[in-house]
Formats: structure tokens, C-alpha cells, sequence
């Protein structure tokens, strides 16, 4: 249980760090084992991120991560329901990577609905408001950089500055803003923390073997088939198959692809994320290989879920017979 949040617990160490005028990008002891420390790289939020997660450092880190979590839930459901009619509640408990983000504390879902919001306003040409969130999903590039790239491009092509404008300005704003509050020292100490951060990192996209020669015309057939005109998603989920990074979590965005290709997706499939996984978590192949033949085959149950149908109930509803 001392797990839950610990991501965003040391992302609030980090900034208190930095507020009593230290390296928010140094090592520091564990919470969790005051007789280890946190190494260098362990975290990697860009300066931009830190300085607009500061309100939230001065309050309790629970209450701060109940808070940011209820915050990334309600918009991720928000825009499920305004896109399939459905919620997505079910998926933080039936797919394993969005259950995992939300129980560690992790700030990919809150970038990724900026994105999709983001999209929604840029739609509506409400274009100041999706420079601004595109300028807010940018903290975490690794969620949606080929996505946010595609809808500036769109905007620029129609000729509607007021959208590349506002991100631009936005970003400044918040990327300048870290500058101006502590020197330059501070992204001299995020290029430190990036380098060290890469040496965590298994440096091989979802895409590669062992099973990425299947997982991609896989992909390809759920775009063929449900996608086609969708240039959006499919920019969102190239950039998740070709992101190196082997963490469940960071395939969070597959969800939202599943949500709007197949609106009426079956439960069936995601559901077998949780015991692949244990399968492979208790197997004593811990290896690179087999981390990626895990991840990769927890992708392709989110990608089944577009492809395969509902199961019927054994009845329907104009079969009941109703008792006066």
C-alpha cells in the first residue's frame, strides 16, 4: 500500500526541494526507504512542469493527489461520454495501464485529456483555448508529440494563426516562466536529470521484436478498418508505438483510440491485461524480451477490443415480460 501515489508523492518532494531553494533534480532519500536514496534521473518533468504544479506542493501530497487524479478521471470520462455515449470508469479497473497510472500517481492521463480536449476546441475553432492546452500537454511530450505537431500543422494549413499563436505564446509563458523564477541553473539540472533518466530506459519501441512485426499490421487493420479518416488518432496511436519506453502506463493513450474507433468496445479483451501480466511479473525471465512481449501483448488485447464484438446477453430487453 506505501506504493500508491509514490510517483506523485516524489514529484511534490521534488518542487518542495526546489521551493526551500535546492536541486529538484538531485537525489534525496526514499519516502518509502529512508535508507536509500532517490537517485538522479529518476524523475525527469521539464522545469515548465514543476512551475505549474507548484499550488499543489503546498498542500498535503494525499489530498494534492486525490485532487490532480479525480481532476485527469472526470475529464477522461467527460470526453468519453461526449464521444461514445459511455463512461470510461470501467477502464481504470478492467485495462491494467490505466489502473497502474492511477495507482501510482502518474501524470500521463491529465496530459492526455489536455490532448483530447485540446482536439475538441481546435474542432470547434475555439483555437486560443487549444493552444492552451496543447501548451499544457506538451509537459509530458512523450504522451502526444506527433498529435499535438499534426494539429498545429492543420492549423497553419488552414491559415488560423490564432491557434500556433496562442500555443506558442503559452509555452513561453509557462517554459519562460520556470526561468525567470529561478536562473538558468534549473534546465541545467533537467538535462542532467534527462541523461540520467535514459539510462532507465529500455530504448526500443512497442513496434520492434519480439512480437512488434505482429503488433503493427494488427494496428494497421484496426486503422484500415475504423480509422481511416482519423488522422488524429492515428498520429496518437503511431506516437505510442513508436515512444521507447516500457512502462505500462505510457500506453494509456490506446484507450482513447479503442473509445473513438469502437464506441461500442467489448470488456472481454482488456480484461486479459491483468493476467498476462501477472503471468509475466512472477515468471523468472526477467528480461528485456519478455518485458516487451508483456507490454506488446497488453497493447494488442486494446487493439482486439476495436476488432472483436460485444457478447449478447442471453436475453434482450423487449423479451421480458412484464407482470402487471
Amino acid at each position: 500500500m506505501d506504493i500508491i501515489f509514490n510517483d506523485w508523492r516524489i514529484l511534490m518532494i521534488c518542487i518542495q526541494m526546489w521551493l526551500a531553494g535546492g536541486n529538484p533534480y538531485g537525489a534525496f532519500p526514499n519516502p518509502l526507504e529512508p535508507d536509500k536514496m532517490i537517485v538522479v534521473g529518476w524523475q525527469a518533468y521539464p522545469p515548465a512542469a514543476l512551475f505549474i504544479a507548484l499550488p499543489f506542493a503546498i498542500i498535503p501530497w494525499p489530498i494534492s493527489s486525490i485532487l490532480i487524479l479525480f481532476l485527469s478521471m472526470a475529464s477522461l470520462n467527460q470526453w468519453t461520454r461526449h464521444t461514445a455515449q459511455r463512461s470510461a470508469l470501467g477502464w481504470f479497473v478492467v485495462w491494467l495501464p490505466l489502473a497502474q497510472g492511477i495507482w501510482l500517481g502518474q501524470t500521463t492521463l491529465l496530459a492526455l485529456v489536455a490532448l483530447l480536449w485540446a482536439e475538441q476546441a481546435a474542432v470547434k475553432q475555439r483555437d486560443t483555448r487549444a493552444g492552451l492546452l496543447l501548451a499544457l500537454a506538451l509537459l509530458k511530450p512523450q504522451v502526444g508529440f506527433l498529435p499535438i505537431a499534426w494539429l498545429l500543422a492543420t492549423s497553419l494549413w488552414q491559415r488560423r494563426w490564432r491557434l500556433p499563436l496562442s500555443f506558442f505564446a503559452f509555452t513561453l509563458l509557462l517554459w519562460g516562466g520556470a526561468l525567470i523564477v529561478t536562473g538558468p541553473q534549473i534546465y541545467t539540472q533537467w538535462f542532467a536529470a534527462l541523461n540520467s533518466y535514459n539510462d532507465y530506459l529500455i530504448n526500443q519501441p512497442l513496434i520492434f521484436p519480439p512480437l512488434g512485426p505482429l503488433l503493427v499490421p494488427l494496428a494497421g487493420l484496426v486503422w484500415y478498418r475504423y480509422g481511416r479518416h482519423d488522422f488524429f488518432m492515428l498520429a496518437l496511436l503511431i506516437n505510442t508505438l513508436i515512444y521507447p519506453l516500457y512502462v505500462l502506463y505510457t500506453v494509456t493513450a490506446i484507450a482513447v483510440v479503442v473509445i473513438r474507433w469502437n464506441p461500442r468496445w467489448p470488456w472481454y479483451p482488456l480484461l486479459l491485461s491483468w493476467p498476462i501480466t501477472i503471468f509475466f511479473f512472477k515468471s523468472p525471465w526477467n528480461i528485456p524480451d519478455v518485458m516487451a512481449i508483456n507490454n506488446q501483448l497488453v497493447v494488442a488485447t486494446a487493439l482486439l477490443a476495436i476488432l472483436l464484438p460485444q457478447i449478447p446477453w442471453p436475453w434482450r430487453k423487449s423479451d421480458r415480460v412484464i407482470v402487471p
